[in-house]
């Protein structure tokens, strides 16, 4: 029996590998489980004897003639691989005893459905472009009850929860009658947002391929197999072996043992790895595939009578910070609209050729004055996804004068434009958090005397963080003007890493002991960070230096807005204006005449109110009054 690819999730930590697809085990989105008090833990599981596990969910890239690097189809992810270190660096002699590698998901459905996503006429109306429907499967069983935990412990003592009795297969059909499977018909919407089984912004197999493809170019960039590794790939340098597994154990040279990884463990296991993502399908996913393609062997031959368990960190999405959280920090908020409201922004939306070329273009083709806000994401997923692109846009051939370019590359502009503007200050406050995440891997090794570890654990060997295209862009305009141009962005399955080399000789050009390489989709970045030579390492402390100034977590200090409301504006004007009065002799001479006088007209208007009153209660005459003073 064939399987097919599917997104496990189930409550006991313990399952063992079905006969029929004996492959690896990768915890999974927890967001997926059923409702529990106990933590999940799940796997993606493919079948490696199916040549196609995904047989109706087309992932030929055949429609077109070409496709924009965005794609990131086959050929395109074939060059991304991670290249050895080039020949002007075989004198140094180093070791890499860590990385950091940041993703952004696979290729996705939109992000979003009708009316707030707007492409053109007829998109959500046509079921070629506005139905989506999905291949990849997520089972779920309840987790085992507490009396049944802990039955069994493993080799190292560890307890082991009981495996699952049952499994659910989960299925995004529940919302799908024949009068809505067709699109949107009508005002009310009755089916799921797009219309068929997938989720918004859900992983789709051609982003499974691409993130396992991004596995496979660390595996041979940095695992040592002996007669597997091939002469091309970076490991067959003995100086970019973060792995050997021709040794015993997989653990780094002796001078580093101490400090990075722990070569008891499994290579997968914390702390040689740690893995950090946040809580969406297609970034939980996307990292789960890649570790696959990574540890695939490692984790196949954990054998039928254990589970491969790798622990996953995330958070609560709408307070995470693997993207500029506006809602956190409202002062990243502000530099966002700072940057639009610039005389640099305004100058090149009203005046430039791009900008003047794609609205004309819209309004031609298409009747509308603006731009819409998501057409990139409308015209990638379309094309990407080999669907029916409008004819006025069905002209891409790489060459950059196609309609299809001069909108894409102008809605790219516009949206990252805040990312480098005034020195990137919107992505340094933004992605401060998360820089503060990665070096404090970094830091522990480069400079453990002031940076120890606080968590009883050494650092990762590899520290792997799954994030978005607004993770991996806004990384890349923190590190200097020349990294990154501003003007591209980060296709599916793009990936940045970060390599820290530690100097085996002194070396008069790495003063530190330390060296780092940037890597960013199999291109080499170092040489473009200032204060970096045209090789390939450059001095950690050129990285610790550039980053570390911003690398902070969200504090009021740096996250209060500043701009101030009306209402606030007004209440900070009364404050002034107190303070001041009573700054001086004279100034508080005048708040007590005033408070003496008003104390007087208080109590005479009081007196005159209460006497009013009493007359109209009782309205006695002069008799009256006499006698009822009167004694008898």
């Amino acid at each position: 029996m064939l399987l097919q690819p599917v997104l496990l999730v189930w409550g006991s930590s313990l399952l063992r590998h079905s006969q029929a697809a004996s492959t690896p085990l990768i915890p999974s989105p927890p967001q997926l489980a059923v409702a529990s008090d106990s933590d999940t833990t799940s796997a993606t599981i493919q079948n490696i004897m199916d040549p196609d596990p995904f047989p109706e969910e087309d992932k030929s890239y055949t429609k077109y003639s070409h496709y924009p690097p965005y794609c990131s189809t086959p050929q395109e992810m074939d060059k991304r691989a991670i290249p050895p270190l080039s020949n002007d660096e075989t004198t140094v002699q180093t070791q890499l005893v860590h990385v950091t590698a940041l993703i952004r998901h696979g290729s996705r459905t939109p992000f979003a459905g009708a009316p707030s996503y707007k492409c053109w006429n007829g998109y959500w109306e046509s079921q070629d472009t506005g139905v989506w429907n999905c291949d990849l499967l997520t089972y779920m069983s309840p987790p085992a009850s507490t009396k049944e935990k802990g039955k069994e412990v493993d080799e190292h003592g560890n307890l082991l929860d009981e495996e699952p009795d049952f499994l659910f297969e989960k299925r995004y059909d529940a919302l799908l009658p024949e009068q809505t499977a067709t699109g949107i018909s009508g005002s009310i919407q009755t089916g799921n947002i797009l219309n068929g089984t997938c989720q918004m912004g859900q992983l789709l197999a051609r982003g499974y391929e691409q993130e396992l493809s991004n596995g496979k170019h660390l595996r041979q960039a940095y695992f040592y197999d002996g007669d597997n590794t091939a002469d091309e790939h970076a490991a067959a340098d003995p100086r970019m072996r973060l792995w050997d597994l021709t040794k015993e154990s997989s653990s780094v040279p002796p001078h580093d043992a101490s400090i990075i990884g722990d070569p008891t463990k499994a290579i997968f296991q914390e702390p040689n790895l740690k893995y950090r993502a946040d809580d969406e399908q297609r970034t939980l996913m996307s990292g789960q595939v890649l570790l696959r393609g990574l540890f695939g062997p490692e984790l196949a031959a954990t054998g039928d009578d254990e589970t491969a368990v790798i622990k996953l960190h995330t958070a609560d999405y709408n307070v995470d910070v693997l993207t500029p959280n506006e809602k956190v920090c409202p002062r990243v908020g502000e530099l966002r609209s700072e940057a639009y409201a610039s005389d640099e922004y305004k100058s090149w939306a009203l005046t430039s050729i791009e900008a003047k070329t794609t609205k004309s273009l819209m309004k031609v083709k298409f009747g509308i004055d603006e731009v819409p806000e998501d057409i990139l994401d409308c015209m990638m997923t379309t094309i990407c996804t080999d669907r029916n692109l409008p004819d006025a846009l069905n002209d891409y051939d790489g060459t950059g004068n196609g309609n299809f370019e001069v909108v894409s590359d102008f809605a790219v502009e516009n949206f990252t434009f805040p990312y480098k503007y005034n020195d990137g200050a919107y992505s340094k406050l933004g992605m401060g958090p998360l820089w503060l995440e990665i070096m404090s891997n970094i830091l522990q090794i480069v400079d453990s005397t002031n940076h120890p570890t606080t968590s009883g654990m050494p650092p990762p060997k590899l520290a792997l963080f799954s994030g978005h295209d607004t993770t991996l862009m806004p990384i890349l305009a923190t590190l200097g003007e020349q990294v990154w141009s501003g003007k591209e962005w980060s296709p599916y399955a793009s990936m940045l890493q970060i390599e820290i080399h530690k100097l085996l000789d002194n070396d008069e050009r790495y003063p530190s002991g330390y060296a780092f390489r940037l890597i960013y989709n199999g291109n080499v970045l170092t040489s473009k960070m200032d204060e970096c030579s045209a090789a390939d390492l450059c001095d950690v402390q050129v990285l610790v230096k550039q980053v570390m100034s911003f690398a902070s977590n969200y504090e009021d200090g740096n996250c209060a807005a500043k701009v101030q409301t009306a209402k606030e504006s007004k209440i900070g004007e009364m404050k002034d204006v107190t303070v001041n009065l009573f700054s001086t002799p004279v100034g508080v001479t005048m708040v007590l005449l005033l408070v003496v006088v008003s104390m007087a007209l208080g109590s005479v208007t009081t007196c005159f109110i209460i006497r009013r009153r009493l007359r109209k209660e009782y309205n006695y005459t002069d008799t009256l009054a006499l006698a009822d003073l009167s004694m008898s």
